[in-house]
Order: C-alpha cells, then sequence, then structure tokens
C-alpha cells in the first residue's frame, strides 16, 4: 500500500506509549540480578512493558525472563500463534532473529528499540479502544482508507506475512497486507483512540467492515 513514509526514529516512544496504553508508573520493574546473561535491549523491553500496560499475551507473547529456554543455540523470547518466533544469541547480543516454523533463523536489521516500537505498534493496533478489520477488502480499497495514514518505515520483520506494513494517522494506527483467507484481497485493521477518530475514516463503498469497541 502506498503512502508517505515515516522512519520509526520520528515517533517519540514515551508519547505513543502513553497515547496507546496509557501513562507510565511511576517506577520500571525491572529483573533479578539471575538475568544478566538477557541482552540489555531486552531487558529495556521487560521494563518499558512493566511500566505501561503493553499486553505480554496480546497479538504476541513476551516470553518472561524465567520462561527464555535455548533452541539451537537461539534465546526465544517473544513468539505468536501463527508460528512465528524471535530469538537472541548470546554470541551477538545486538541482533534479533526470527523465524517462522520450521524455516531458519533470519537476523533483522532493526536494533532493539525499533524492534520494541515494532511490537508495541503491532500491540496497539488491536488493543485500541476502537477497532474495525476487513479481510476482503481491495487494493483500492485500502489505499483510500490509508489515504491520510504515514506508513512507518520498520525494516527487517517479515511477520505477519511479506507484504504487511504498518501506518500511522492523529488518532488511529493501522496494519494492512495481502490476505491470507481470499486471494487477490487485503486484509486492514484500524484501531482507533476515540469514536471520532474511527469515524473519520475514509470507507469506500462495499467494504464488510468487523467492528469491536473495549
Amino acid at each position: 500500500m502506498e503512502a508517505d513514509a515515516l522512519s520509526p526514529a520520528e515517533i517519540e516512544m514515551d508519547s505513543f506509549l502513553s497515547s496507546w496504553f496509557g501513562p507510565a508508573k511511576s517506577s520500571a520493574k525491572g529483573i533479578g540480578p539471575e538475568f544478566d546473561w538477557i541482552p540489555a535491549g531486552l531487558k529495556n523491553w521487560y521494563e518499558i512493558t512493566s511500566r505501561w500496560k503493553i499486553p505480554v499475551e496480546g497479538v504476541k507473547r513476551l516470553i518472561p525472563p524465567s520462561e527464555i529456554l535455548e533452541e539451537e543455540g537461539k534465546f526465544i523470547f517473544l513468539m505468536d500463534q501463527g508460528g512465528w518466533a524471535w530469538s537472541f544469541d548470546l554470541t551477538e547480543p545486538s541482533f534479533i532473529f526470527e523465524a517462522k516454523d520450521d524455516e531458519p533463523w533470519r537476523r533483522l536489521d532493526a536494533d532493539w528499540g525499533e524492534m520494541l516500537l515494532w511490537h508495541s505498534f503491532s500491540e496497539a493496533v488491536e488493543y485500541a479502544p476502537f477497532t474495525q478489520w476487513s479481510s476482503n477488502a481491495s487494493a483500492e480499497a485500502v489505499n483510500e482508507i490509508l489515504s491520510n495514514f504515514r506508513k512507518v518505515s520498520f525494516t527487517g520483520s517479515m511477520w505477519p506475512s511479506p507484504g504487511w506494513a504498518f501506518y500511522i494517522a492523529d488518532g488511529m494506527v493501522a496494519d494492512a497486507g495481502p490476505s491470507k483467507w481470499t486471494p487477490n484481497s487485503f486484509s486492514i485493521t484500524v484501531g482507533a483512540s476515540s469514536r471520532e477518530s474511527i469515524a473519520s475514516l475514509n470507507s469506500p463503498t462495499g467494504i464488510e467492515w468487523l467492528v469491536r469497541q473495549k
């Protein structure tokens, strides 16, 4: 889908998290010294997740430090129900790896900070107070819906499948990509912070929305 690109570096992390997950707690809940072997970037994930209400078992599951296990030299810290997993390697702690099912591990270009924002962004789409989605939209309809959004240029991850991207607008976040249910169609989910935001969304004739309100 075409839209003006926005670098993740242009999104201020604290403001984004506060907007979508509520105000931060005054202090972070750190992890104990027995987990000093965990990369510093991942420790930061746990601390930030403890300060904001980022779901640890939402679209993806953030594995508790005590449950991180080694698998063929990689330590899995994040999973989803579709067979995707993310891991780190103690020999290269600044890098993140991902794989789906039995595919080989692939090293991502993004650093821990960008991956945390990507993770939080994808959770916010589903976690929003107002959410609507369609899994049978045309490319033209998706382009019209996203006409006032900017694409966030996250690097590296192929999740949930190749061709997916994430978008942001005033009071709204979205993801979109090829539908796995209907050939030659697209899926799109829009999360909104208010009823007014979702009401302002361009909604082409013929698109079938499913709607959820918290």
